[in-house]
């Protein structure tokens, strides 16, 4: 199995058509199906952004697909928590500046104060194949055109329509995030990425039950490809997320009969098989992307993604008492359990934040820090020869460095929406001290595969490989969210110089160690500019 995983490692490795009519703005019933707002405590905005309540930005028009006849556009307009309330406030004007009818409707609002943060904007527009124009956007003022009707998203459509990178970063729809063209100091790692996607095919991968080595969106495919989509403000590949989290929840999900749950399909046997009283398996809570498929919806307004998030975590929620109950339970017997589940529902409570959701997330939250605590290095301790004996054979009470980043990952994101600094912060300077203290190498290059094994060092150069600065890409994240939240400087220091050992041992030339190296690093970057 070690010599399996080394291997899985990859080492190297216009016109518009309008109609006049009032204003439609169809806000959505179902973000707060109890009329409420509740939240958890500290609901302020937890990171300051360059977006104000009014402005503008640049949209472009890509006829991607064909031509245009009065085809509908749509796109997702985001906005950081606090900023925005209004739907009704935004104006679409042409390359001559020219007002055009749309329509609006609000997708998700931010928890605790309502704010708004994405509304879908629709309009018809003609455009030859290939074509490009460049158009804006303006909020906050009351609105110059007029109704285009009631519209329903088009993501498929023939014309994709992008913001600037600048906006998608300060909005925060997909977490605290860098341009990539504001990324001096590491401007290697843009190219590196861009050249291994451009070095293998997405469709010669697909769904594969036995190999996550082999599998086309391991660690969240789509939410890879939209960090670096929303990173860039690029149409392709734009096109391309939006396109792979499609290919991931036709392909990779199974619905119950009724459309309320969805569990990754290598699992699912709704007639006689899996039910909400028996706990997920390990390795279909690690194939349930649900960050991913927010995005899609946030920036797309695709309801499918909405349905997909919301059945995962509905799922994830009814759940959640068989993965807690066993000796130890599901969740803590390795750290990626409790990762995605976590991630899947603060997705969920993104779209839907009824109090039971809210307490479901809530609740994953405060047992990371207990089990924290339970221990005395900092990290989320474990019996390490359980998961897989053939990684540790001998190693109670140890941890892993990377499945603990997909913990940070979660918390994080539950951070953005509450902004619970005194919660996290404590969490987070004991768990970054036992990365720094236990889990470097000696080299300090590099994190090791498992830490606290008694049959395997897990040093550089030892144990068949097993560690590699490749995995940096994964992990320096949480070197960024404690800064974050500590405004510690030594925090961004240990993580430049792990970024760099990192870079250099990138290999993305296979979609699992792209998705890898790419699902968190812009984020690392985004904590660091703060």
């Amino acid at each position: 199995m070690r010599s399996l995983l080394f291997a899985s490692l990859g080492i190297a490795f216009l016109g518009v058509a309008c109609i006049s009519a009032e204003r439609v703005v169809v806000d959505d019933s179902n973000l707060d199906q109890d009329g409420t707002t509740d939240a958890p405590p500290g609901t302020a905005t937890a990171v300051a952004s360059t977006i104000g309540p009014t402005g503008s930005v640049a949209l472009t028009l890509t006829a991607d697909k064909g031509a245009a006849n009065g085809e509908v556009v749509s796109f997702g307009l985001p906005f950081p928590q606090g900023v925005f309330t209004n739907a009704q406030n935004i104006t679409v004007l042409d390359r001559v500046g020219t007002p055009v009818d749309i329509s609006t409707k609000v997708l998700a609002k931010w928890p605790g104060d309502g704010s708004i943060r994405s509304v879908l904007v629709a309009f018809k527009a003609t455009l030859g194949a290939g074509e490009t124009l460049t158009w804006k956007v303006e909020y906050g003022d009351a609105p110059k055109g007029k109704s285009a009707g009631e519209l329903e998203a088009n993501p498929n459509g023939p014309v994709i329509a992008t913001l600037t990178a600048e906006h998608y970063a300060a909005s925060h729809v997909g977490g605290v995030l860098l341009p990539a063209a504001k990324n001096e100091r590491f401007a290697q790692y843009e190219t590196e990425i861009d050249n291994g996607a451009d070095a293998f095919n997405i469709d010669d991968y697909g769904l594969n039950c036995a190999s996550s080595s082999q599998e086309r969106t391991y660690y969240d495919g789509p939410h890879a490809q939209y960090q670096r989509a929303l990173r860039t403000g690029n149409a392709k590949h734009l096109r391309g997320a939006h396109t792979e989290a499609t290919w991931y929840r036709e392909n990779e999900l199974e619905f119950s009969p009724a459309r309320k749950m969805a569990i990754y399909k290598c699992q699912a046997e709704w007639a006689g098989g899996w039910t909400p009283s028996k706990a997920l398996d390990w390795g279909t809570l690690r194939q349930m992307l649900s960050q991913g498929s927010l995005e899609d919806y946030l920036v797309t307004g695709d309801p499918a993604a909405k349905e997909a998030v919301l059945a995962m975590g509905e799922a994830f929620r009814q759940n959640l008492p068989a993965l807690s109950t066993d000796d130890p339970p599901v969740l803590e017997i390795t750290e990626r359990n409790l990762g995605w589940t976590l991630m899947g529902l603060t997705s969920y409570y993104a779209l839907d934040q009824r109090n039971e959701v809210r307490d479901a997330m809530k609740g994953l939250v405060d047992r990371a820090i207990a089990w924290q605590a339970r221990g005395e290095s900092g990290g989320l301790e474990h019996d390490i020869n359980r998961p897989d004996p053939e990684e540790c054979d001998n190693g109670p009470s140890g941890a892993s460095p990377f499945m603990t980043s997909l913990v940070v990952d979660g918390m994080m994101d539950y951070w953005l929406m509450t902004a619970d600094t005194a919660k996290l912060s404590p969490f987070m300077t004991k768990l970054a001290g036992w990365y720094e203290k236990d889990a470097l190498t000696s080299d300090k290059t590099a994190f090791k595969y498992l830490v606290g094994c008694n049959s395997y060092d897990y040093d550089i150069g030892d144990d068949d490989g097993m560690t590699t600065p490749e995995l940096n890409m994964l992990i320096v994240h949480v070197f960024g969210a404690t800064y974050a939240l500590t405004k510690d400087k030594h925090w961004l220091e240990l993580g430049d110089s792990t970024v760099d050992a990192g870079i250099e041992a990138m290999f993305t030339k296979r979609p699992k160690q792209w998705n890898q190296a790419t699902r968190a690093f812009g984020k690392y970057l985004g904590y660091r500019a703060l």
